[in-house]
């Protein structure tokens, strides 16, 4: 479930190789070859400038092919006056995002301890973004099982990449306004572990796609997904 498939459109896609001793496990992930060795196959996105991107991961089995182990959940919240929300699940540190749907922009110094953000306007109501760690019993309800014998890529070394069309995916960066895109020079750009995030070009980040990627759909309570429409060529 790394990809929201009633959403997915997928126009092209190829097999690819792994590079050797890299780690695939999850769908989704976006997939990279680096400067000057090229040849050695593919990899999750490593954030920096060496990256050059290929497309997204993709499996396209039945069952899960990856045991993986965090999921996206997005909530809203009238806040009360302590100005305290106190979300469902735990978020993993630095992957909040919190926004004010009363002033129509982010929340200005939001804290967040555990399962509780504070700093928040009482009154107003909000959208609170988060990743967080899957327990077994969540992932078997979310994913089901893991495909037996395991993905057979793995045994031969490659991966399924899709290359072109429109992907809604679970591998992004949660504490991003992802409303913000196309604004103030930010796009989409490649982070670490194969994830996508928000930032300016040139600033650490390598693009994924320019001018050829952008986003088309952005999390919501009913599909906690990032939709993005791209091309690798």
């Amino acid at each position: 479930m790394s990809f929201y498939l009633p959403f997915t459109k997928v126009a092209d896609s190829t097999e690819m190789i792994v590079a050797p001793g890299a780690n695939i496990y999850a769908e989704g992930q976006a997939l990279v070859v680096t400067q000057g060795a090229t040849a050695n196959g593919v990899m999750p996105a490593t954030g920096t400038a060496s990256d050059i991107f290929v497309g997204f991961a993709f499996a396209g089995t039945s069952a899960l092919p990856f045991p993986e182990a965090y999921y996206n959940k997005v909530e809203q919240f009238t806040v009360p006056a302590t100005g305290v929300v106190t979300t469902s699940l735990t978020p993993i540190a630095g992957q909040v995002f919190v926004f004010d749907n009363t002033t129509g922009a982010p929340a200005t110094a939001p804290v967040v301890s555990g399962m509780n953000i504070s700093g928040l306007v009482a009154g107003d109501e909000v959208t609170v973004t988060y990743k967080y760690a899957l327990s077994v019993i969540q992932e078997t309800a979310l994913y089901g099982n893991v495909q037996p014998g395991g993905y057979v890529g793995a045994y031969v070394g490659q991966i399924g990449v899709i290359t072109r069309g429109v992907i809604w995916t679970t591998e992004f960066d949660a504490s991003q306004n992802w409303l913000a895109a196309g604004t103030g020079g930010k796009v989409p750009c490649l982070a670490a572990n194969g994830q996508v995030t928000l930032a300016i070009p040139g600033t650490g980040a390598a693009p994924i796609a320019i001018p050829n990627c952008y986003v088309s759909g952005v999390p919501g309570q009913m599909q906690p997904f990032l939709g993005l429409t791209f091309s690798a060529a």
